[in-house]
């Protein structure tokens, strides 16, 4: 059934074309806004002047080019509004405040999780969020709201992680709800892949707007976050991105899904251990504290010019390329962008892979695939999470094409 739409809902509508515009192209005139979206020069003049008395755009310069008037060019306001992104990982709680332009404005974090107790680690969720805004000095009447990023996957309706593997605990507790009663707001749950990919566009923005662009999310575990024109794949449940069985695939010794895989931290730390690299004996795969740090000493080793800890990590690197490679051809993206909590830890010897693999003809098409690292640096799901929040309010979305 198509459903019709009311005039409030066309201007808002329009008004954050005008504001994605913006993002798109950078500070602008309204001829440049007219040109962009097809609105017409008196649509685009009325919706400035509001987003103007309203704090969201300023005059930043004035341009000469020729005969006629000055063009005048304007810009983003950053601090016109605020989100805050929660990101709950095995190893690490984030919270972050990000304004309108993308910018973390304030932060705060801590090391270690309880995973067994969802109870207590929403207490501490929300007391970082605090923290965050506090710090960041936020006015309440500018802040649109929090959302709260886990591993997946996620049931969105019920607010709450399906058969977690790294946070057993906290299967079936509706997570997103209790963060919500504690902040005193609406907070919705949504994997982490997925908040990591409408990241990327919305601190970004640019070029990833008018691209198809696959994340490779590199945590605990690893998955895929992929958007088209700045538009996030959510799938069917807000699942999409789940490569586990692809890597089984890829992986020798015909390993099963719950296995473990190569490039799990997990599993490289238990081989490091087995290796002799570290000594002593592995973490337990859940304790993902102790699995960061021996990660780490793994890539000391290897840039110290241990041959092992260089073997170790390539396998792992080889599979990653591998996925973003058959990513990128089944969806054919022209931009693979690479983070997570491990990539910057790893990306020494995954970078080098994946963008060799990426390179070859067969991956290219007819085109060139971009490779980067993510903008948002170690906080992508914290970032990310807040990115949803501006997504939500500012990507312009006809009302069935919102997300509820």
């Amino acid at each position: 059934m198509r459903a019709g739409t009311s005039l409030p809902d066309v201007a808002r509508y329009n008004q954050n074309v005008v504001i994605h515009a913006f993002r798109r192209m950078g500070p602008s005139s309204q001829t440049d806004v007219v040109a962009s979206t097809g609105l017409s020069a008196q649509t685009v003049s009325t919706i400035v002047r509001g987003l103007v008395s309203g704090g969201m755009l300023r005059e930043i310069d004035t341009v000469v080019a020729g005969r006629g008037r000055p063009k005048t060019i304007m810009d983003i306001v950053g601090s016109a509004r605020f989100a805050v992104g929660v990101h709950a990982d095995p190893s690490l709680m984030t919270a972050v405040v990000l304004d309108l332009r993308g910018s973390v404005v304030g932060e705060a974090r801590t090391a270690g999780v309880d995973t067994e107790d969802p109870e207590r680690a929403m207490d501490e969720a929300a007391g970082l969020a605090t923290e965050a805004m506090t710090a960041a000095g936020v006015d309440g009447s500018r802040l649109e709201g929090a959302c709260l990023a886990a591993p997946g996957p996620v049931d969105a309706r019920r607010q709450c992680l399906v058969n977690p593997v790294w946070l057993p605990g906290w299967a079936g507790a509706p997570i997103g709800q209790m963060l919500g009663s504690r902040l005193g707001m609406p907070v919705p749950l949504v994997k982490d892949t997925l908040a990591a990919v409408i990241g990327e566009n919305w601190v970004r923005g640019g070029q990833t707007l008018d691209s198809t662009m696959v994340f490779v999310y590199l945590g605990a575990g690893t998955g895929l976050g992929i958007s088209v024109n700045g538009e996030p794949l959510r799938g069917a449940s807000g699942n999409a991105g789940e490569v586990g069985s692809i890597l089984v695939a890829l992986s020798p010794g015909g390993r099963r899904v719950g296995d473990g895989l190569d490039n799990d931290p997990a599993v490289v730390v238990e081989k490091a251990h087995g290796l002799g690299i570290l000594g002593g004996e592995a973490p337990p795969r859940t304790v993902q504290t102790a699995v960061a740090r021996d990660l780490r000493r793994l890539c000391e080793a290897a840039a110290s010019g241990n041959a092992d800890a260089s073997r170790l990590l390539g396998g792992g690197a080889a599979r990653i390329a591998d996925v973003a490679v058959m990513a990128a051809e089944m969806v054919d993206a022209d931009m693979v962008v690479f983070g997570g909590p491990y990539w910057q830890m790893v990306a020494p010897w995954y970078e080098g892979a994946a963008r060799e693999a990426l390179g070859r003809p067969s991956a290219r098409g007819p085109h060139a695939v971009e490779m980067l690292s993510t903008v948002m640096g170690e906080h992508v799901g914290a970032v990310g999470a807040a990115s949803v929040v501006l997504d939500d309010r500012f990507v312009p979305r006809t009302p069935r094409a919102a997300r509820s």
